[in-house]
């Protein structure tokens, strides 16, 4: 066994321990990817709720101002939105509202949460001002909810798959080498 064999065998270690590692460290980011998007659709949702409730902004301008402040998959969310209310294919809110949220439902926002905005864009545009904001105060009582069960998630998990990730790199590298 000469010096390339250990250089060989130190290589495939190092290659080992960096990708578990890095899959560890990539679902731990996820549950804090979770987190912050439920942050960004509360801060969204609070705006909408006042833009409703006192300036009377319309759902379209409301969006389209509010794209821009928004990055990451709120912004995505935002942006598909307001192009598509632009476009006036003779869509319903209701339906732009539902294909905006196929991008947040791939970025790991609860079923329960994406249920209760389904709810919404069927509400959003076909209802008094009144009716509205009741709408929206449960959905914000409700994210408030999801966004506490989230960070608890996120507390425990992160650390969990940070540890597994390099954990199993190095019990494949005991194993193997």
């Amino acid at each position: 066994m000469g010096v390339r064999d250990l250089y060989i065998k130190g290589l495939a270690a190092g290659l080992i321990l960096f990708s578990t590692g890095t899959m560890g460290l990539t679902v731990a980011k996820s549950f804090s990817q979770r987190v912050h998007n439920l942050r960004q659709l509360i801060t969204f949702i609070q705006i909408l709720e006042s833009e409703i409730q006192f300036a009377r902004t319309t759902l379209p301008n409301v969006i389209a101002m509010q794209a821009p402040q928004f990055s990451g998959e709120m912004g995505r969310f935002l942006s598909n939105m307001s192009s598509r209310l632009r476009e006036g294919r003779g869509e319903s809110f209701g339906a732009v509202w539902e294909q905006g949220l196929q991008t947040l439902a791939l970025n790991g926002l609860p079923k329960p949460t994406l249920e209760d905005l389904r709810s919404l864009g069927d509400v959003l545009g076909t209802s008094d001002v009144t009716e509205q904001t009741k709408h929206l105060k449960v959905l914000l009582h409700r994210l408030e909810q999801a966004l506490e069960r989230a960070d608890g998630e996120r507390e425990k998990q992160t650390r969990l798959w940070q540890y597994l990730g390099f954990s199993t790199g190095l019990l494949l590298c005991l194993l193997l080498l």
